[in-house]
């Protein structure tokens, strides 16, 4: 595996530009027709030992010291968090419940956006 060259880095760039996006802020308007499906392609391991579905997420799913990762990410509660997010752009619960505000500053919008347009998702 090579690091990144810079012109690596320049693409990247390029893409959040293609997205409007500064310092890691998501466009108002993206979760308007991109439910987030971040909690099937991701998961976070901290020092701590909580696992969170984003590197960004204020509410833990698990202990990794308790409990075995794939058996959090087949749990209740990451189960929940998915059906949760798949509704961000009905319930746009993230805009004025202080708990959710983090997804505003998602920096996986990318991959929301590629997995919804992979998946062809069909919205009300």
């Amino acid at each position: 595996m090579s690091l990144p060259t810079k012109k690596d880095n320049q693409d990247v760039a390029i893409k959040e530009l293609d997205f409007d996006v500064v310092n890691g802020g998501v466009p108002a308007d993206f979760y308007s027709s991109n439910p987030c499906l971040v909690g099937y392609a991701y998961i976070r391991f901290q020092v701590s030992g909580n696992i969170v579905p984003c590197c960004i997420a204020k509410h833990p799913i698990g202990d990794a010291y308790k409990q075995d990762w794939r058996d959090i990410w087949h749990s209740g509660a990451y189960e929940n968090f998915r059906k949760k997010m798949a509704k961000i752009h009905i319930d746009r619960f993230h805009l004025n419940d202080p708990e959710w505000t983090f997804c505003q500053q998602c920096s996986h919008f990318e991959i929301n956006s590629e997995l919804n347009a992979t998946l062809k998702i069909k919205r009300d």
